[in-house]
């Protein structure tokens, strides 16, 4: 397990400040921030995770609830694939898990999972704790919608032998989801010049021959009927 950042050398707390601000913006876990929280406490550059929260700008209950990962055992965190998996919803599965099984069985069953493609922590703890195969397809991209219901997760296998590539695999991305939209637009234009031509084909007001009015017959003078 490598955490973006190293917090033993940090001297005070502008150092501090400008670490957790790069950290931040390079995405850091939320396991490597309680990691970088309880250091900072341990070093006592600040006495209480209240005063640490209100210098860092965050919330205390997410403080105590990163500083709370930390619990995880590195094992377990390079078992199922580092710890950018870890996150507040992962962290509490990761931890009743090892309660569950043990952290050994853990760590081998997730080893056992990443072999047979499951990447997914949700995955893995199916396979691990449950012992039972994933219903979802290994090998495969999966897309989940995020909590702020405005962006997406992208689960990509094999995802290590593409980091020395991601400003490709960004452009890739873009380009695809450019032409996509695309193709989705020209699905709906395609959709609505059909419901035009359907429209077009109906006559309004056509009536069938059954609809269509008929003069009554004339009679002549002597009672005879003219249907001419």
């Amino acid at each position: 397990m490598d955490p973006k950042i190293n917090p033993k050398p940090i001297p005070n707390r502008v150092t501090a400040k400008a670490v957790h601000a790069r950290m931040r913006a390079e995405r850091a876990s939320h396991y490597e921030l309680g990691l970088f929280y309880q250091a900072m406490l341990k070093r006592r550059l600040w006495t209480s995770q209240r005063d640490l929260a209100e210098s860092l700008g965050i919330s205390r209950p997410n403080i105590s609830k990163a500083i709370a990962l930390t619990g995880i055992p590195v094992g377990v965190v390079d078992a199922i694939g580092g710890a950018g998996k870890i996150s507040f919803r992962i962290g509490p599965l990761l931890l009743d898990a090892i309660d569950k099984i043990g952290e050994a069985r853990l760590i081998e069953s997730a080893g056992e999972a990443l072999r047979l493609g499951y990447i997914a922590v949700d995955d893995i703890l199916e396979f691990a704790v449950f012992d039972r195969i994933p219903q979802r397809a290994a090998n495969k991209i999966r897309v989940h919608l995020a909590r702020d219901k405005k962006s997406l997760r992208v689960d990509i296998p094999g995802l290590d032998e593409l980091l020395p590539h991601l400003p490709r695999v960004e452009t890739f991305i873009s380009t695809a989801f450019v032409m996509f939209k695309a193709a989705l637009a020209a699905d709906i234009a395609a959709a609505a010049k059909k419901a035009q031509r359907r429209l077009r084909t109906k006559t309004p007001g056509r009536k069938d021959a059954t609809d269509r009015d008929v003069k009554p017959p004339r009679q002549g003078q002597d009672g005879s009927a003219d249907v001419g």
